[in-house]
């Protein structure tokens, strides 16, 4: 697949590879002052497929749903504590 079909497809792993090939490969022939850019959004782009291959942002995910089942059965207790009284 090429760079726009990568990037629309859905997959944001496969997006972001893409990404990352398209920048590595315009950097060596890019000017002086346009590689600092493009190293500054490859860095970017590395850090943003670190995360996912780590499982960041799962782990975020996963914390936020935590958080709001703990919420939601305090909810519940104090409703049913206000009922019994």
């Amino acid at each position: 697949m090429g760079f726009s079909e990568e990037v629309v497809s859905g997959d944001r792993r496969r997006a972001l590879q893409a990404l990352r090939d398209e920048l590595a490969a315009r950097i060596p022939a890019a000017s002086d002052r346009e590689a600092a850019p493009l190293a500054t959004q490859l860095r970017q782009v590395l850090a943003e497929l670190d995360a996912l291959n780590t499982g960041e942002e799962g782990d975020v995910v996963d914390d936020l749903s935590a958080r709001r089942a703990a919420r939601r059965a305090g909810a519940a207790d104090q409703g049913g504590a206000a009922g019994a009284e």
